[in-house]
């Protein structure tokens, strides 16, 4: 097997087979060839790798935290300085790395993007798992690839200024990552069946959402509105199920008990009777119990998702939406909705108190929806009509638009 690669000056070196080759020099304020980020848990497979390169490049300079990290430093003051130090940055992709706070900067994304806007970077999927939202647009090398290492091997001694624009990419989180589901958020009281309304964290902003959140007040008072969703109980239904069993069912099964009893010595067609007047009251309360059960879960998840769309109002600011997956769950979706809130005011004219207002209605009616559908990937209102603001997906303006064809509309 020959594989060759062509160095800055037109020379060809050659594969790994022969052993050699050519490391190019650090240049500039570069220490380290390659920055190596992956989770602790990987550590025995990136080890077993580090000294696999070290020994085929002996000239190549490797920086990982576990030997080149300054004690009484802080993790992230460490980071950004190793990575502004290095030519490449290798990140090392298991479900352990994507949970991980620190190995995705998902702590503060915005201190490392001028970090990693002109570094190459390589993700290495050692175990299946997500993409993060800031690497799904990189194009990645299999560990389980027969010939990972020799390609690992040229992606590393190639100079950044021949990285193809798949590699060396800015951050364009509108364009890059619209309709992006970022996390799903169980409530605190999940497992709690005689809780009406699901609650959830507020205490600080989850991980996966710290890249796109800045502001840590927004998301607590997003959450605090959908967790003040008032609790479901409606009165009537419940005073008509006690009718139903003190005046009906109790006195029907009285009444067919004595009559059976007494059909028995009197008459055996009597006892045929006793039948339905035992069993109606019965399966009678049973469809009401499942009906109110059915209507009760229905009226909990519209009045959260009404609540999500509250919260929206002020998570859109973030490029950020919320869904109301179902009492116990909320999904959160990355997503700019400013052309569509520059629609509505195109389409109220100068009215501008009319376009806020019909912004606002359609974002509490509609936004909780529509961060499921984009969650999922899936919309069933049908085909939307172009223009729309999305790539490769349905906008939230063209969503309201088809919803308001369906006569859904506040």
């Amino acid at each position: 097997m020959e594989n060759s690669q062509h160095t800055e000056n037109g020379d060809s070196a050659s594969s790994s087979e022969s052993g050699f080759f050519s490391v190019p020099k650090l240049t500039g304020g570069d220490m380290y060839h390659v920055f190596i980020s992956f989770s602790g848990e990987d550590s025995t497979w990136v080890e077993q790798l580090i000294r696999k390169l070290e020994a085929t490049l002996p000239d190549i300079k490797i920086c990982v935290h576990t030997r080149d990290f300054t004690p009484g430093k802080t993790i992230i003051e460490n980071m950004t300085e190793c990575i502004q130090k290095s030519q490449k940055i290798v990140m090392v992709l298991s479900p352990d790395f994507v949970h991980s706070r620190w190995c995705l900067f998902e702590a503060n994304l915005s201190m490392f993007q001028d970090c990693t806007s002109h570094k190459a970077i390589v993700p290495v999927m050692l175990r299946p798992c997500p993409m993060p939202l800031y690497l799904s647009h990189f194009t990645y090398l299999e560990a389980e690839d027969e010939q990972f290492f020799e390609k690992l091997c040229n992606r590393l001694l190639r100079s950044n200024a021949k990285e193809t624009e798949d590699v060396l990419v800015h951050f364009q989180s509108t364009i890059l990552y619209g309709g992006k589901h970022l996390l799903s958020l169980s409530a605190v009281n999940e497992n709690d069946e005689e809780a009406s309304n699901g609650a959830f964290s507020d205490t600080c902003v989850p991980d996966s959402l710290k890249a796109v959140v800045k502001d840590p007040e927004i998301y607590k008072k997003a959450i605090h509105l959908i967790n003040d969703t008032p609790p479901y109980f409606n009165i009537l239904m419940s005073i008509w199920t006690k009718v139903i069993l003190v005046f009906v069912f109790f006195p029907l099964s009285l009444f067919s008990s004595i009559f059976f009893g007494y059909s028995l010595s009197k008459s055996t067609w009597l006892y045929f009777l006793h039948l339905p007047i035992s069993v109606v009251p019965v399966g009678f309360v049973i469809c009401k119990a499942r009906y109110l059960e059915k209507h009760k879960s229905k009226k909990i998840a519209q009045n959260m998702s009404t609540k999500t769309g509250e919260a929206n109002l002020l998570l859109a600011e973030t490029s950020v939406l919320a869904g109301c997956a179902s009492k116990s769950s909320l999904v959160f979706v990355f997503v700019s909705l400013k052309e569509c809130e520059d629609m509505f005011h195109m389409a109220s004219g100068s009215d501008t108190k009319l376009a806020e207002c019909m912004w606002k209605k359609a974002m509490i009616r509609h936004s909780s929806d529509y961060a499921n559908c984009l969650a999922k990937k899936h919309f069933t209102c049908g085909d939307p009509r172009p223009p729309g603001h999305l790539v490769n997906g349905i906008c939230f303006c063209q969503y309201v638009a088809m919803q308001i064809e369906q006569g859904d509309w506040p």
